[in-house]
C-alpha cells in the first residue's frame, strides 16, 4: 500500500506535463516567435505638415529596418537602418502630412524580417489652421522722434510660444534694416530711421518646445515719427514780455524758462499781485536772421489749465512784426506740438502770443524754432568738373549755393564730357547737425541725374556715406531728403551717380538742421 502511494504523484506529474505540452504546441506548431528589439526611447518633433520622430535603442546590432504606421495602419513608411552595439538614436522624417493629431505605431525589423513589439507615439502635426490662430505681439507704442534723435519701440509681454518679432524699416539712407526682438525684450531703441517711413513687423511662434518649424503671423505696419532738431537756443534772449510770475520759484514763471532747453521749467503770466487777462506774450531774439520752417510748443508739464490758442509773429528788426497765423494748442498733452510756417519767413525775432484759454492766465514749458541754414559765407571746397560755357554764373558749382534757383551748376560738356559720377564739396564754415538736404533741378530741364549720394565730413578728408537717393528730374520744385542719422559736419559732398545722359546739373541745394552744440 505504501509503494502505491509513492507511485501516484509521479503518474499525476507526467499526465500534467503532457497536457501542458499540448497547450503550447497549438502556438508553436509553425515555429517559435522571435521579436526584434523595440525602441526604448521616443521623442516627436512636430512641424509644418511634417514630423520628425527620434527613436533610441540601448543596443540593437541586428536591426535593419524601422517601420512607422499611422491612420490605423493604412499609411506607413519603412526606413533602412544599420544596427549598433552601443546606444544609438535614429531620426525619421515624415512629410506631407495633414494637420491633425496622430497615433504613430513604431516597429523595428531585423535581418530575418522579425518585427518588434509595437510602440505607440501620440503626436500632433501643425499647419495653416494653427498659423491662422496666431496674433502679432502687441505694439504698445513708439516714443521719441520730434525733437528727440532716437525712438523707442515698446512691446507688450510676449505670449507663450513666441520666439521673436521681426521688425523691418529703412534707415535714414533709405536702406532696409531688419531687427529681431527677442521674447524677453520689451523696448527697442532705434537711432537711425527714415523719417515718417513705414515699419512692418510680424511675430514668430513654435507650437511645441520640440518643434522643427516656426510659424508666423500676418505682417502689420505702422509709421515711424519725424525728427527735426531745433535751432540751437543757447544765445537766445527774451527782449519783451507782457508779464511773468516767479512766485513759484525762479526760473519757473520767468519768460526765459521757455528757451532754457528744459521742458520742466515754465513761463507763467502774472497771477500773484495781479492777474491780467489775455493776450499774454513774449518776444525771443535769436541773435541772427534765419528762415523759420516751424515752431514747436510744450505745455507746462502735467498742467492743462493754460492757453488753447496762440499766434506767431516774426520780425527782422524787433519793431515791425508780421502775423504768421493763429494756431490751436492742445493743453491736455505733455508732448511737443509742431506748427509749420508755410511761408518760411526770414526773421531774427519771434513773438509768441497766447490769445485764449479756460482761465485768464497762460503758461508754456518750452518753445523750439526750426530753420533752413543761411548759405551766405558757404564756399566750394572741391568739384569733379564745372562748365561755364552757357555764361557764368551758370555752369559753376557756386551757382548751386547762390540762393537762386534760376542759376545752375553743370558738369563739363564743352571741351570734354566725362561720365558719372559728378560731384562737388561745400564748406559751410561751421559745424552743424544736418537733418535734411533739399535739391532743385535745373529749372525746366529734365536731362540731369536721377540718383545721387550725400557724404559728410568734419575735415574735408574723411567722408561718411549718408546714403543714396532717387531724384525726380522732371519737376522744378524742391525735393527734401532727410538724413536720419543727423550727422555732425562742416563739409558735405553731393555726388550725382546716374542719369539718362553722361552729364548732370543742379540749380540749388539747401541744408536743414541745427548748429552743433559746443
Amino acid at each position: 500500500m505504501k509503494n502505491i502511494l509513492y507511485i501516484l504523484p509521479f503518474l499525476i506529474f507526467f499526465i500534467s506535463c503532457d497536457d501542458m505540452n499540448s497547450f503550447h504546441e497549438e502556438y508553436i506548431k509553425d515555429g517559435e516567435t522571435i521579436y526584434s528589439v523595440k525602441t526604448d526611447s521616443v521623442i516627436s518633433y512636430p512641424g509644418r505638415n511634417r514630423i520628425m520622430i527620434k527613436a533610441g535603442f540601448a543596443a540593437a546590432p541586428h536591426i535593419k529596418q524601422f517601420k512607422i504606421d499611422w491612420n490605423d495602419g493604412t499609411e506607413s513608411q519603412t526606413y533602412d537602418i544599420e544596427g549598433m552595439n552601443d546606444t544609438t538614436f535614429y531620426e525619421f522624417l515624415l512629410e506631407n502630412l495633414e494637420e491633425q493629431s496622430y497615433i504613430f505605431e513604431l516597429y523595428s525589423l531585423d535581418a530575418d524580417g522579425n518585427r518588434s513589439i509595437k510602440v505607440d507615439e501620440f503626436a500632433s502635426v501643425y499647419g495653416d489652421k494653427y498659423e491662422s490662430t496666431l496674433n502679432n505681439r502687441m505694439l504698445l507704442g513708439i516714443e521719441g522722434g520730434g525733437t528727440v534723435d532716437s525712438i523707442i519701440v515698446k512691446w507688450a509681454t510676449a505670449a507663450d510660444g513666441n520666439t521673436g518679432v521681426e521688425m523691418m524699416y529703412n534707415n535714414g539712407a533709405g536702406e532696409p534694416v531688419t531687427k529681431m526682438v527677442l521674447p524677453e525684450e520689451n523696448d527697442v531703441v532705434i537711432r537711425d530711421w527714415e523719417l515718417e517711413g513705414e515699419m512692418s513687423y510680424k511675430s514668430f511662434f513654435i507650437p511645441d518646445e520640440y518643434a522643427i518649424d516656426t510659424f508666423a503671423t500676418e505682417t502689420a505696419t505702422t509709421l515711424l515719427p519725424d525728427y527735426n532738431p531745433p535751432i540751437d537756443d543757447k544765445n537766445w534772449e527774451i527782449v519783451d514780455f507782457s508779464s511773468e510770475e516767479p512766485a513759484e520759484g525762479a526760473p519757473n514763471g520767468l519768460a526765459s524758462a521757455v528757451i532754457d532747453g528744459d521742458v520742466n521749467t515754465f513761463w507763467h503770466s502774472a497771477w500773484a499781485a495781479s492777474s491780467p487777462d489775455y493776450p499774454h506774450y513774449f518776444v525771443v531774439d535769436m541773435k541772427e536772421t534765419v528762415e523759420i520752417s516751424a515752431v514747436e510748443c510744450f505745455r507746462r508739464q502735467g498742467n492743462g489749465g493754460g492757453q488753447t490758442k496762440f499766434k506767431i509773429y516774426t520780425s527782422v528788426d524787433g519793431v515791425n512784426f508780421d502775423d504768421q497765423g493763429t494756431f490751436d494748442f492742445d493743453s491736455q498733452i505733455d508732448d511737443g506740438q509742431m506748427y509749420p510756417l508755410e511761408s518760411l519767413p526770414e526773421a531774427r525775432y519771434l513773438k509768441y502770443e497766447a490769445t485764449e484759454g479756460p482761465n485768464n492766465f497762460a503758461f508754456l514749458g518750452e518753445l523750439n524754432i526750426y530753420q533752413k541754414f543761411d548759405k551766405t559765407g558757404w564756399t566750394v571746397n572741391d568739384f569733379s568738373s564745372e562748365e561755364p560755357a552757357e555764361g557764368a554764373p551758370n555752369g559753376l558749382v557756386s551757382a548751386a549755393i547762390d540762393g537762386d534757383v534760376g542759376t545752375f551748376w553743370h558738369s563739363a560738356w564743352s571741351a570734354s564730357s566725362p561720365d558719372y559720377p559728378h560731384y562737388f564739396v561745400i564748406d559751410m564754415q561751421e559745424t552743424v547737425n544736418m537733418s535734411a538736404v533739399e535739391c532743385f533741378r535745373r529749372q525746366g530741364n529734365g536731362g540731369g541725374h536721377t540718383q545721387f549720394k550725400i557724404y559728410t565730413s568734419n575735415d574735408a578728408v574723411n567722408f561718411d556715406d549718408q546714403g543714396t537717393f532717387d531724384f525726380d528730374s522732371q519737376i522744378d520744385d524742391g525735393q527734401m531728403y532727410p538724413l536720419g542719422s543727423l550727422p555732425e559736419a562742416r563739409y558735405f559732398k553731393f555726388e550725382a551717380t546716374d542719369g539718362p545722359n553722361n552729364f548732370t546739373f543742379l540749380a540749388e541745394i539747401d541744408v536743414y538742421g541745427s548748429r552743433a552744440k559746443e
